[in-house]
């Protein structure tokens, strides 16, 4: 009997369990087959503290091809430029249509575009901003502008700002809120403030980026927000919030037996949830569980969230903040947790279980590099 086909339309954090299941369903004759625009899993989480130069590339990105080949999943990079759930098929940006049995669509989010200046990086996709990093290394970038002061524009700003940088960087904020840092806590956006403050970092709020703003720095990270990289997917299911495609609490898209969608591109109905890296992760494992379920014949599982949204925004590599819900706490100590669970989960998917640190080991490492 000819195998059934699971397609995985997108790299991101909820599709990397799936990966992991490709000998495993080929055994009960699923076979499994990522199609992703880029070769690499830049975690989001560890973004702002690689750009700065406290992570390294390989604590950074997961090589989704070298992950593939190692769990016997298929590998194709190419974008998907459209689904076609009539004919269970999806065609892709080199002109190859591929068919599925089951589909995942799991493509990200993207920040919008407001400006084409080559000096302007957006934070999404990752790509392109990751190139900042050797220029800052450099000295080539002197003046800095960052535009939005959300939890990905403050921590980018915390870190490129940190006393034990080589290189400093002269740092301009513009946020169209009243204060940074806006859907947090008073005390954690109070926080972030003092600190950028302390260090000279330029914070002006309630402005509105545009491409004159641009003039005269070196560089300017757009961080204004997400919309889902599924826009540019012609697809007819139903979308939800900011275009995101609508799907149960099973993880399944409405009126669709078999196809899926996770992360920065679901908009699960009822939960309205923000898009960010920790919901993506949970629904890694729902995904997994129900894909299970619908080769056996079971019921699928609902996903369940986490009561509130728990985010560490890192502070360099000795200080950082953590918020869940009204609760904040900030210190050294939530550093060390920060980097136990960024390793801990990057290691889960870089490493083969012998060479990963345990939960000791990866405290113990936190403490020594918070010395350096």
């Amino acid at each position: 009997m000819a195998p059934l086909k699971l397609l995985i339309a997108g790299g991101g954090h909820a599709s990397l369990p799936l990966i992991k299941m490709g000998h495993i369903w080929k055994r009960k004759n699923l076979e499994v087959t990522l199609v992703s625009a880029d070769p690499w899993l830049v975690y989001s989480g560890a973004l702002p503290q690689y750009l700065a130069g406290f992570y390294e590339w390989h604590q950074t990105s997961v090589n989704l091809e070298k992950l593939c080949k190692r769990y016997g999943t298929g590998f194709i990079q190419a974008y998907v430029s459209s689904v076609n759930p009539a004919h269970k098929s999806i065609s892709l940006s080199t002109g190859e249509t591929l068919t599925y049995d089951i589909l995942v669509i799991n493509v990200g989010s993207r920040t919008p575009a407001t400006s084409q200046l080559p000096n302007v990086y957006p934070v999404k996709p990752m790509s392109r901003l990751l190139s900042l990093r050797e220029k800052l290394e450099s000295g080539a970038i002197k003046h800095l502008l960052i535009t939005g002061a959300g939890a990905a524009g403050t921590e980018i700003a915390l870190n490129l700002s940190h006393p034990k940088r080589k290189n400093g960087v002269v740092i301009t904020i513009l946020e169209q809120a009243d204060h940074i840092l806006s859907a947090f806590p008073d005390k954690a956006a109070e926080t972030a403030r003092r600190i950028l403050t302390e260090r000279g970092v330029d914070i002006q709020t309630g402005v509105t980026f545009d491409e004159d703003s641009a003039t005269g720095y070196d560089a300017v990270i757009m961080a204004t927000g997400s919309e889902p990289s599924s826009l540019t997917i012609d697809h007819p299911f139903k979308t939800g919030s900011g275009g995101r495609i609508l799907t149960e609490k099973t993880l399944l898209v409405p009126e669709q037996d078999s196809v899926f969608a996770a992360g920065d591109t679901a908009d699960i109905s009822g939960f309205n949830l923000p898009p960010v890296g920790v919901h993506a992760v949970k629904q890694g494992k729902i995904l997994r569980e129900n894909i299970e379920a619908l080769i056996s014949g079971k019921d699928l599982k609902t996903f369940k969230p986490l009561p509130v949204t728990p985010l560490i925004i890192s502070n360099g590599p000795d200080h950082a903040i953590f918020t869940a819900g009204r609760f904040t706490v900030i210190g050294k100590s939530q550093a060390i947790l920060k980097y136990m669970l960024d390793m801990r989960w990057m290691e889960k998917y870089t490493l083969p279980a012998s060479r990963r640190r345990s939960v000791i080991r990866l405290i113990r490492d936190a403490r020594r590099r918070s010395k350096k």
